[in-house]
């Protein structure tokens, strides 16, 4: 028995049509589904009402033609709304209404148009007037945003601007498809996968600009410590865990106590470049699950939580010390930072609420400023149970 293998063009064409789209569907629901992406699934709603209606098209005898000629008519139509809606940060929401009424009605005109007996004398005159419409929405959108949005919006009129040729071009009557569905096929296929591209490019900015936002807020720009918000809510709930627990905790306070003279002496300008060395010089000699924040100018804060006592506490805070007086590195190679710290132990802190605790490290934090004068050639003060510290003089559990 013999094996003849026919190939039909008609039909592999279709296919390569067909996985093209289906694979950015399915691309578009994951994509939209994990970032919360609407446009994206908007899109993937876009492509699968496309086909509902071009399948209804060819089912039903009653209207057929009219049905088929509706989605190359609503797919331009409803990209150049979308289009128009995603560039509209330069103008106002007079001009977008404005600019989509004329849309709907110049698409309504069209459609309605196409269902009038015997005006197929004046298809190709209506056709061209509804795509210089929507050419004239569509670039007045991306004139209006050319500095504001990226450069996505070129992929997203070069799709706009693909699918609306085609459209055009079957619907003026210059080209007859044998099959029904394929004028909307081939619209699709030259429209979806550069507006996907635009798409997903545009939600990558604005993820990366929404998590610039939010780090913003929890991580200091310059030394890529945590902000003195950040560092309030960790020593709060640490607070609120002190008394449960068998380990301990501490707050460590660092002042760089020769931060004037360092300025004096390298210039002005270095002040950033000492709180980068600063923040640096902290990290290295804290544990991966201590935190570090930087208050202001040349103080900084460590919150180290599981230490094994008032020795392991000890270690730490002279280790911070020392710290500063690395002289091996790049950023300011032979300069001493003198650290001086404030110790407070967290062990039997009664939990404070929000307003509370940035209240109690603020008053910590001021004690710099009162640094008792019998300890002016020390450099670390610990004080006990993380007794609030008093003007006059506070609790000391032992200092060096």
């Amino acid at each position: 028995m013999d094996l003849h293998l026919v190939f039909n063009p008609g039909i592999f064409a279709l296919g390569i049509a067909v996985g093209v789209l289906g694979l950015v569907l399915l691309l578009s629901l994951i994509v939209g589904y994990a970032y919360g992406e609407r446009t994206l699934l908007g899109l993937a709603a876009y492509l699968c009402l496309m086909v509902v209606v071009t399948l209804a098209g060819q089912r039903l005898q009653a209207h057929g033609e009219l049905l088929q000629r509706l989605p190359l008519v609503a797919g331009p139509a409803m990209l150049a709304g979308l289009q128009m809606w995603l560039l509209k940060n330069r103008q106002s929401m007079g001009q977008i209404k404005t600019a989509l009424t004329l849309l709907a009605l110049t698409t309504l005109a069209l459609a309605g148009f196409y269902a009038v007996p015997g005006a197929n004398d004046y298809l190709a005159v209506a056709a061209f007037a509804w795509v210089l419409v929507l050419l004239a929405i569509s670039a007045y959108a991306v004139v209006q945003s050319r500095d504001t949005a990226g450069p996505w919006k070129w992929w997203l009129l070069a799709g706009h601007v693909a699918g609306l040729a085609t459209a055009l071009w079957f619907l003026a009557g210059f080209a007859v498809a044998r099959q029904a569905h394929a004028p909307v096929v081939l619209m699709l296929l030259v429209q979806v996968p550069p507006i996907y591209l635009a798409l997903v490019w545009r939600s990558r900015l604005l993820n990366e600009s929404r998590v610039r936002s939010i780090s913003a807020n929890v991580t200091d720009p310059l030394t890529g410590l945590a902000t003195s918000q950040v560092l309030v809510e960790r020593l709060m709930r640490v607070m609120s865990r002190a008394r449960q627990g068998t380990v301990s905790s501490a707050v460590f306070l660092i002042e760089v106590q020769n931060w004037q003279g360092l300025l004096n002496q390298l210039g002005p300008d270095s002040s950033e470049k000492m709180s980068l060395e600063a923040a640096l010089r902290l990290r290295r000699s804290i544990g991966d699950n201590d935190l570090a924040a930087r208050i202001s100018g040349g103080r900084f804060a460590v919150l180290a939580q599981g230490l094994s006592g008032v020795a392991e506490i000890n270690a730490m805070a002279t280790r911070l010390v020392v710290s500063g007086l690395r002289i091996d590195s790049p950023q300011l190679s032979g300069v001493e930072l003198q650290f001086r710290v404030i110790v407070s132990h967290l062990t039997s802190m009664r939990p404070m609420a929000l307003a509370a605790t940035h209240a109690w490290l603020t008053s910590l934090t001021g004690q710099f400023r009162r640094w008792p004068r019998s300890h002016r050639s020390r450099s670390i003060w610990l004080v006990a149970e993380g007794d609030t510290l008093k003007p006059d003089g506070p609790k000391i559990d032992s200092d060096y």
